[in-house]
């Protein structure tokens, strides 16, 4: 099972950090909301970029309650 908070990663690649950058594309959108797939084909191009990695920066920001699921869109709920 997949920890949220692992202490030996880089911190570039933590969940808060991760949520972050999701973040900073949300608010780029009008309506806020974001495909899924876009926001994929945004970060793969950064180094740190993983599956695992961007999987648990948006389970950090939906149990915080900023974001929302609307299939297949990330809605900003704040």
């Amino acid at each position: 099972m997949s920890n949220l908070f692992v202490t030996d990663e880089s911190i570039e690649t933590s969940p808060p950090v991760v949520g972050y950058r999701i973040m900073q594309l949300l608010e780029k959108k009008d309506g806020g909301k974001i495909s899924i797939f876009e926001v994929t084909d945004k970060l793969k191009k950064e180094k740190w970029f993983s599956s695992r990695h961007l999987f648990l920066g948006m389970v950090f920001l939906y149990s915080v309650g900023i974001i929302e699921f609307n299939q297949p869109y990330i809605v900003k709920n704040v």
